[in-house]
């Protein structure tokens, strides 16, 4: 049973590496969203049918909420103005990256990741790199949105003595 989850988790990765791969050009686009439902679809089946999840419908109300959200922000969004969207919507996953880490150190039961009365090594591992990658991540793309979305400026900006600044760090 492990294998065949292992194996789904890997080709729902391919399909979303493809998918970035047919995103990157107008005509391969269509194909590269087809990838992205199709990989999203296996990890949420896999997910949902996974021996411990207890609360599927919880899940699926969450993921119905957040769909339709979505759709309804991506009906309202003007073609010219999608950058700016995909930017706030990556914002939303290093934020949900950075929470879901947290959790799991606030609450490490709940991820079954104890092992004699401890968070295993890899874990903590693991939740500090989602804790650091999703900050940059999140703020990196709220940075990218402002920016797009022409609220924050591009210019470089100098300090005025940079020779005292290089002495405080």
């Amino acid at each position: 049973m492990n294998n065949i989850i292992f194996f789904s988790y890997l080709v729902s990765s391919v399909l979303f590496i493809l998918s970035l791969y047919g995103l990157s050009s107008p005509k391969t686009s269509r194909l590269g969203n087809y990838f992205g439902i199709s990989g999203m679809i296996l990890a949420i089946v896999t997910t949902l049918l996974l021996p411990n999840v207890s609360n599927i419908l919880l899940i699926l109300i969450a993921i119905s909420i957040g769909g339709v959200i979505g759709f309804f922000i991506a009906k309202k969004v003007k073609m010219t103005s999608m950058p700016q969207l995909v930017a706030g919507f990556h914002s939303l996953v290093g934020l949900a990256a950075v929470l879901i880490a947290m959790s799991a150190l606030w609450i490490p039961e709940s991820f079954g990741i104890i092992e004699n009365g401890e968070i295993k090594f890899g874990s903590l591992v693991e939740m500090g790199l989602g804790v650091v990658i999703g900050a940059i991540t999140f703020t990196g793309s709220i940075v990218a949105f402002l920016k797009l979305n022409g609220t924050m400026g591009s210019k470089f900006t100098l300090l005025k003595n940079p020779k005292i600044a290089s002495q405080t760090i």
